[in-house]
């Protein structure tokens, strides 16, 4: 099984091809990463069935079939079947490699991560190491117990060089019953949190971040800083430089 569509590819040609952006997802356990991240590729490529704690950083990319890799810490890849993920080995893998022929991953990729903030040093390195040259970084908030002392905490423990690029995502909406809950939640977290990132959205208008990714994989410079809201056309996640 290939490594993906772009290490078949002559150096010459892969240096030609237009770079994608990244957009990394991070969190607490349980936090409604690996929702985000389906719904950020339009397709469940990710299953919670399969991935009961995200364990390693998963990245997911464009490929002509799908794939499933692990990359391990010598940096070789090998093929793995998902269930046979929970039986890798932690320290023996770097990362897995998810591929999947969807035409926005041709503009970007995601990556999910372990969950941060529970005294686990060496799971914390891991998605700090993702985190490195991230365009985006999403931070997921459960809407029934958003942003949390521990998510504050956990946050504000990561580089400024990582925060600088964070989004917070409001996860599990549909717990939510009225709009003028959704509405209270929403100023709560624009007061508490949004001086820690650029925008707060509502994980279903989520998908308007990779919207905002220009080709050059820098999110485009808008007017202001805003807070998404549910229902709104392409939502109004403006990423500010």
């Amino acid at each position: 099984m290939s490594k993906g569509a772009d290490a078949a590819l002559p150096a010459e040609a892969r240096s030609n091809q237009p770079r994608r952006a990244r957009i990394v997802v991070v969190g607490e356990f349980n936090s409604g990463k690996t929702a985000l991240v389906n719904a950020l590729v339009g397709a469940p490529v990710l299953t919670p069935s399969s991935i009961d704690h995200t364990t390693h950083p998963t990245v997911i990319r464009y490929t002509a079939k799908p794939l499933l890799t692990a990359e391990t810490t010598s940096r070789k890849r090998k093929a793995v079947a998902w269930n046979h993920v929970p039986d890798l080995a932690p320290d023996d893998v770097r990362r897995l490699h998810v591929g999947a022929p969807l035409e926005c991953l041709k503009r970007f990729s995601v990556v999910d991560t372990p969950g941060l903030g529970f005294a686990d040093s060496e799971s914390d390195r891991r998605t700090l190491q993702a985190c490195r040259g991230a365009d985006v970084v999403i931070w997921c908030t459960p809407a029934m117990q958003a942003w949390k002392a521990s998510e504050e905490k956990a946050w504000l423990a990561l580089p400024k060089t990582v925060r600088a690029r964070g989004v917070l995502a409001v996860t599990f909406a549909d717990e939510i019953v009225s709009q003028s809950d959704v509405d209270r939640l929403l100023e709560r977290l624009r007061t508490e949190a949004g001086p820690y990132f650029r925008v707060v959205v509502m994980a279903h208008d989520c998908a308007a971040v990779a919207l905002n990714v220009s080709a050059s994989g820098k999110v485009r410079k808008p007017g202001r800083r805003s807070v998404a809201r549910p229902g709104a056309a392409g939502g109004t996640s403006t990423l500010p430089r």
